[in-house]
């Protein structure tokens, strides 16, 4: 008779056991439990050897890593929003010769990206001298022409391009658009005046998630060639706009300047957003890297994270 309740409390005690087991068992499985993934999205430009952009891409055509790490490509589509961009002009002395040209290119490009992209919106800076807002952000092909034909060159002014670089990069971080551009024109036959370094211009185009595209006037003469601000713009012209996902061209003469300009605006209009995955993590990635899986094209593509 006093049996039965020693067996019921022992029963009492296996229940609780395994219950207790079995939340221990619960407990472990959500620790194993795969950890989630979110999506992060780039803006790529892939053009042809012969630089015409591609009509398509699908997620096959890219691979992507994240320090190293393989990510998911999971879509890849035409990018449609409007873009906000920032003109630098270089009106230093050395551009003189190339000023008349370079108002024709300046509303070529305008023209371009307007025609096929009316939302976006294009401001304009100058950089002969230290870098000067002439043309706010706007909408209004009317009051950016007459912008542009109010620039010249000025007298015994050298170049401040990569200030300029950084001042409208930390004006698009403000900003904070889809779709951040900044697009400069370097002639190279002046002196670099800028007291920043390359490494500056990419940490401010990086921070703003921008590209950079350059046209650069080569210069015919080597005078400055071997000065260490001309060598740190060379490295904005050439590393940094790779390095953002632009691209860095040259024209030996200013009558090419339209051409280059607008095939730039081509690009623009032409470019992707891939999406792809990427798994949650205490650290966020440092550098990204994405690759054509077809030799026989072009990318222009950041390698900065979106972190």
């Amino acid at each position: 008779m006093a049996i039965i309740p020693l067996v019921r409390r022992y029963g009492t005690v296996l229940t609780l056991c395994s219950a207790g087991a079995l939340a221990v068992a619960a407990t472990n499985a959500q620790q194993v439990e795969p950890r989630s993934v979110n999506q992060q999205t780039a803006l790529i430009s892939v053009v042809t050897k012969k630089g015409d952009p591609v009509a398509s891409l699908t997620p096959a055509d890219l691979t992507i890593k994240e320090d190293g790490r393989s990510r998911e490509v999971l879509k890849v589509e035409r990018a449609t929003g409007p873009m906000e961009i920032a003109l630098l002009v270089d009106t230093s002395t050395a551009a003189t010769r190339a000023i008349p040209d370079l108002r024709a290119a300046l509303k070529a490009f305008s023209q371009a990206i307007w025609a096929e992209s009316p939302d976006s919106q294009i401001a304009l800076y100058s950089f002969g001298d230290r870098p000067a807002l002439e043309a706010d952000y706007s909408q209004s092909a009317l009051s950016l022409d007459r912008r542009i034909d109010r620039l010249f060159a000025g007298a015994q002014s050298g170049s401040y391009f990569i200030d300029a670089v950084v001042e409208a990069a930390a004006g698009l971080r403000k900003r904070k658009p889809a779709r951040p551009v900044l697009v400069a024109f370097v002639d190279e036959n002046g002196p670099e005046m800028s007291n920043q370094r390359g490494g500056h211009a990419y940490d401010a185009v990086a921070a703003a998630r921008a590209s950079l595209w350059t046209v650069s006037r080569q210069g015919i003469t080597d005078t400055t060639a071997s000065s260490s601000e001309n060598r740190e713009r060379a490295i904005v012209t050439g590393d940094v706009t790779e390095r953002t996902g632009g691209r860095g061209v040259t024209v030996f003469g200013s009558a090419g300047l339209t051409t280059q300009l607008t095939n730039v605006a081509t690009q623009l209009l032409a470019q992707f957003v891939v999406t792809y995955g990427r798994v949650e993590s205490l650290i966020p990635p440092e550098k990204l890297e994405i690759k054509l899986t077809n030799s026989d094209l072009r990318l222009a593509a950041p390698q900065w994270t979106t972190r």
